[in-house]
């Protein structure tokens, strides 16, 4: 399992679940994306899109102005 960064932070939504999408679609399963937003709504944005997509959702730590997402690929999808 690899750990991808992915730095969105400036970027509004949606940008930050589309650049979301077009990593995921170049990573095998079991890799995970580490987001930082500085758009505080992408939390609630990324859960969604997760749960719609079946990926994982793993964490969300907010900082000052920032949060940190960390979501997993999942392919299977029974």
């Amino acid at each position: 399992m690899n750990t991808h960064n992915l730095n969105a932070k400036g970027l509004k939504c949606p940008m930050p679940v589309i650049k979301l999408q077009q990593l995921v679609r170049q990573l095998p399963d079991g890799d995970q994306v580490l987001i930082e937003c500085t758009d505080l709504s992408a939390e609630k944005d990324i859960k969604s899109w997760c749960k719609i997509n079946r990926h994982q959702f793993i964490s969300a730590e907010s900082e000052l102005d920032a949060v940190r997402i960390i979501v997993q690929v999942q392919r299977n999808k029974n």
